[in-house]
């Protein structure tokens, strides 16, 4: 119906704007006929709104079977045909104002007639309110109504200029307000709701993924987590009680032997063996210490950090502050691996001389800072480059943990000057 209604309003606006292009005081006013004229166009705009809105609410059904192209072919060519007649055959339409005799009974007839139908539609729109009480039919009556009375008032007036001919205007303006409101404001409403409800499950579809990829990224890590320190308890109590085994049956056996009878072979398989468990056990705690999950991150930290001294020449310095206490167990894993491959980066690429480490256990937060003196780099640059896929994934793999345990990670570097990581895990 609504587009029946827009094309009936489409052949109004023609008209009206002929009628307005044809007034008293326009450039296309020519002669004495031309207010004639503009009267037709003002009936002919009126007839049309009245028959088009009386069609549409009393009788839908006829409405429905028009074909969109069909209806809008005929709305254009009524109004080429009665613009044709108006202007080209003005013989053929009577007069609807006399100098003379001002308004005459044919254009008092005619607007009689368009009250007529708008009151077909009014009373058609009433039925329908009656039955379905819904608010926008009542807003179609009302608007209807008000027409109406605007139609009245263009019968009863003498002159263009009566006071009459202004209220007339009036009053249709606020009908067709209300008939906007009833017939068009809710598909328009309606519209915008959809969409608000499509961005609502937009956001929120948006909102479970990343939740989803979340809960992922924090299983793959748990997991992880999880074969290490079963691959590092593995090589602690199978290959290296196996290992010590071993070493302690050659040095029974080297025991046994005479000292100037022991074989060169038997120290070399004893010193081999020792080496061999030395290599398991440094394997077994970068897989996981048993510090960590025997002592907590600090003292596992400084082990970590007192071993990788000694093998790469480093000083490193830890500062802590605030709580001291153990924290919960995957924000004490995410802080010793991202530590684990900031000090791995720094004593592997960064050529540094000192790292500074400073821990604040506070209310809030936990603030993780590491920061160290080497050549630093371009970040940009660092992760573009093709052979930089391992500081690539570390960075990665840091930030990852970071975000995992709900927090922050940042890298600031310089060239020359250093590279700090920052971690904030709020509590």
């Amino acid at each position: 119906m609504n587009f029946f209604i827009g094309l009936v309003f489409l052949a109004v606006g023609l008209f009206d704007l002929l009628h307005v292009l044809l007034y008293i005081g326009m450039p296309f006013y020519t002669d004495e006929f031309t207010g004639n004229q503009v009267t037709w166009l003002w009936i002919f705009s009126r007839l049309t709104e009245s028959i088009g809105i009386a069609i549409a609410v009393a009788l839908p059904s006829l409405v429905v079977i028009w074909r969109r192209l069909h209806a809008l072919l005929f709305t254009v060519l009524s109004v080429s045909i009665a613009s044709a007649i108006l202007f080209f055959r003005q013989d053929w339409l009577p007069l609807l104002l006399d100098n003379e005799l001002g308004i005459t009974a044919t254009k008092i007839s005619l607007e009689y007639i368009i009250c007529f139908f708008m009151l077909v539609a009014f009373i058609a729109s009433l039925i329908k309110y009656r039955n379905s009480r819904e608010l926008e039919i009542l807003q179609l009556c009302m608007a209807i109504f008000i027409i109406i009375i605007g139609e009245l008032y263009f019968i009863f007036y003498d002159k263009v200029y009566d006071f009459e001919n202004l209220v007339g205007h009036i009053y249709k303006f606020i009908g067709y307000m209300y008939l906007f409101r009833s017939l068009f404001y809710p598909k328009i409403q309606h519209i915008l709701s959809d969409k608000e409800e499509a961005e609502t499950k937009w956001r929120e579809a948006e909102h479970m993924l990343f939740e989803a990829e979340e809960n992922m990224s924090k299983l793959v890590l748990q997991a992880h987590e999880e074969e290490r320190k079963r691959v590092s308890r593995e090589l602690h109590d199978g290959i290296g009680q196996s290992l010590y085994t071993i070493l302690m049956k050659l040095n029974m056996a080297e025991h046994e032997i005479p000292g100037d009878e022991k074989p060169p072979s038997l120290q070399k398989a004893r010193i081999m063996t020792t080496e061999a468990m030395k290599e398991v056990k440094d394997i077994a705690h970068s897989l996981r210490p048993s510090s960590l999950d025997d002592f907590g991150f600090l003292p596992a930290l400084k082990i970590y950090t007192d071993r990788l001294e000694k093998v790469h020449n480093l000083q490193i310095n830890l500062h802590t502050s605030g709580d001291k206490n153990r924290m919960d167990p995957e924000v004490e894993t995410a802080l010793y691996r991202i530590c684990q491959e900031a000090l791995m980066n720094c004593a592997k690429y960064a050529n540094s001389k000192s790292i500074e480490i400073t821990l604040a256990n506070t209310p809030d937060e936990i603030r993780l800072i590491i920061q160290d003196d080497g050549i630093g780099f371009s970040i940009e640059d660092y992760l573009k480059q093709g052979g930089a896929e391992r500081k690539g994934i570390g960075l990665f793999s840091m930030k990852e943990r970071a975000e995992a345990c709900g927090g922050s990670f940042e890298v600031i570097s310089e060239e020359n000057v250093g590279t700090t990581v920052r971690i904030a895990i709020p509590k």
